[in-house]
């Protein structure tokens, strides 16, 4: 019997309450839909585009091997630092040596040449060449004798034809060489020819030319660092025989870094040149770096995303950065934070406070004697978490925060908490 009772009496208690339960939830429903508010501040607001990036260094080149040889004393390793003008290495070129010598053997032997047949004829020659021609005239003189002599002979039948055609033969032959002889002395007596003495002159000028050259490349044998840098690339080995072009190695200004950013192609409108950023990373620890937007690429780059669905198309940034940069290194990755615009005093709201018509203008909901006011406002700059309102709100209306998709003008609404929390930045 007591049992019965007991039981009656706990149905009774949970008919209370869920009878109060129901009450208090119908309540709830007559006072309003439950939001969250808060009022618009006025403080500074920055927009800003968040990336990451790569340092790399610009100022950098390749030295090559100027001429080819074994390389000697080149003892560089990456990370050296240098001056310029520092011997880095030594190309043994001894066979250009010996083509030197060679070569100024061949130029006394055109310039004697050459000193002979401006000077022309000296007198010993010229009276052989004379004693040459007198010889010839004195070998036409007895030829002619002895022809003559022969064709009376044949003419009055004492010879015979032969005989006669023999003696025309050794004359025509010594009246030629008369000829020459002549020919010869004149050309003595003139001088040098202009052409001889050019053909003399040229040879001379092609052995200096060819000198010169080998000059240079013994100049060049020697390897000088161009500039001041760190060695950031090493490419041959000491001992290693290289042909002229062959690199040796990659010198860099480490003080002279640059990041690289590929920034997305819905944000690139709001660059320019000049604009501050800050660079952060893992390798600077808390510390940050100044830096300015130094360049924007003509052109963007498309590629496949990492999914393998869709493509990204993005435009490479360059960024200068300021300070001590000894902690960075080409290759590191960094945080970059781009400053596109600021406004020292900004009537702003919560970011997700603001919303949008199907014919693109903007809205807040505000909350108004105890409902829900669909309020146009203009929005101007804005970050990932509050938005700038140009005209629209007088600053102390009740902005309600992320209005669900059932809120519609004139609903009854419940503020969380029983009160609106200002805005934080």
């Amino acid at each position: 019997m007591k049992k019965r009772w007991w039981i009656i009496g706990s149905v009774v208690v949970l008919l209370g309450v869920g009878t109060i339960g129901v009450s208090m939830m119908g309540s709830q429903q007559a006072m309003g839909m439950p939001v969250q508010i808060a009022t618009p501040s006025k403080s500074a607001l920055e927009s800003k585009i968040l990336t990451s990036g790569t340092v790399i260094v610009e100022d950098k080149q390749k030295q090559y091997a100027t001429v080819t040889g074994i390389l000697r004393e080149f003892a560089v390793k990456e990370g050296d630092k240098v001056k310029k003008g520092q011997i880095i290495a030594k190309i043994d070129t001894s066979d250009v040596d010996s083509r030197i010598l060679d070569l100024e053997a061949q130029m006394s032997l055109s310039q004697a040449n050459l000193a002979k047949a401006q000077a022309g004829m000296e007198p010993e020659e010229l009276a052989q060449e004379q004693e040459r021609l007198a010889q010839a005239q004195r070998d036409y003189d007895t030829a002619k004798k002895e022809y003559d002599r022969i064709h009376q002979l044949f003419v009055s039948g004492a010879s015979t034809q032969q005989e006669a055609d023999k003696a025309k033969s050794q004359l025509d032959s010594t009246l030629s060489s008369l000829e020459v002889a002549k020919q010869q002395l004149a050309l003595k007596q003139k001088g040098p020819r202009k052409e001889e003495i050019a053909s003399h002159q040229a040879q001379i000028n092609k052995l200096q030319v060819e000198r010169q050259q080998l000059e240079k490349e013994r100049v060049q044998s020697i390897v000088i660092a161009p500039a001041d840098g760190t060695v950031i690339a090493v490419a041959a080995e000491n001992g290693q025989y290289v042909n002229k072009g062959t690199e040796l190695l990659t010198l860099a200004n480490l003080d002279n870094l640059l990041i690289q950013a590929d920034i997305n192609e819905s944000d690139v409108n709001k660059l320019k040149l000049g604009q501050s950023a800050t660079i952060e990373g893992v390798t600077l620890g808390k510390e940050k770096l100044d830096a300015e937007v130094t360049r924007i690429s003509p052109i963007a780059t498309t590629t496949q995303s990492s999914s393998g669905q869709g493509e990204k198309t993005r435009v490479k940034v360059m960024l200068k950065p300021r300070g001590e940069l000894s902690a960075l290194k080409p290759g590191f990755h960094v945080d970059i934070n781009i400053s596109v615009e600021k406004i020292d005093t900004a009537l702003q709201v919560p970011i997700e406070a603001i919303q949008q018509d199907e014919n693109g203008s903007t809205y807040v909901w505000i909350a108004s004697d105890g409902v829900a006011k669909k309020q146009p406002v203009d929005t101007g700059v804005e970050n990932e978490l509050f938005s700038h309102i140009k005209t629209g709100l007088e600053g102390e209306e009740q902005i309600i925060l992320s209005p669900i998709d059932g809120l519609s003008e004139g609903t009854p609404i419940l503020p969380m908490n029983g009160s609106a929390a200002p805005v934080g930045i």
